[in-house]
């Protein structure tokens, strides 16, 4: 079942009826949003992962393929680079056993892996020299006319603490929802 985007409450303290503070949570709403898939293959807490395109030749209606994930790896066939989010568990499934993984499709992780240096606020990318599952800083270059340079994919986020690489903590933006 997806997860609803509707407004919700975003304060951690309220009154009550009789005018007395009320804690209502630890912190305001933190606005993740957590979808369930389903995976065949193992994955690591932190990877990036990709919808599995190769269900398409199984299920042309495309069910299946936006149920399914695998790692995200840019350089792999088929193609795994449609990015959904950063699975929050480790989990192996198999063809046989599909086991469903927690993803974060939106909102704030910690611990997504990463390949390189990042600072607050770098763009992440899918790595595109080939480590499946890590989230890499977006390079920042312009052609000899200034002009900026077309980037290997879509951002798939933004780093919110320093990394010299290993892991950091970032914002995923919800590309598909």
């Amino acid at each position: 079942m997806a997860t609803s985007t509707i407004l919700q409450y975003l304060e951690s303290a309220g009154v009550s009826v009789s005018g007395a503070a009320v804690q209502n949570g630890n912190s305001p709403l933190n606005r993740r949003q957590v979808e369930t898939f389903l995976t065949e293959t193992a994955i690591t807490a932190g990877q990036l992962v990709s919808i599995d395109a190769a269900k398409l030749s199984t299920d042309a209606s495309g069910g299946l393929t936006s149920l399914t994930v695998i790692t995200a790896d840019f350089n792999s066939a088929p193609v795994r680079k449609v990015v959904v989010g950063v699975a929050l568990e480790s989990v192996t499934g198999t063809a046989t056993s599909p086991q469903p993984v927690k993803v974060c499709i939106r909102g704030v992780v910690a611990g997504v892996l990463t390949t390189g240096v990042t600072a607050v606020g770098d763009t992440l990318i899918l790595d595109s020299a080939g480590a499946a599952g890590t989230a890499a800083a977006q390079p920042v270059s312009v052609n000899e006319a200034g002009a900026a340079v077309v980037p290997l994919g879509p951002a798939i986020g933004y780093a919110l603490t320093i990394a010299a690489a290993g892991t950091c903590t970032a914002y995923i933006r919800g590309l598909f929802n």
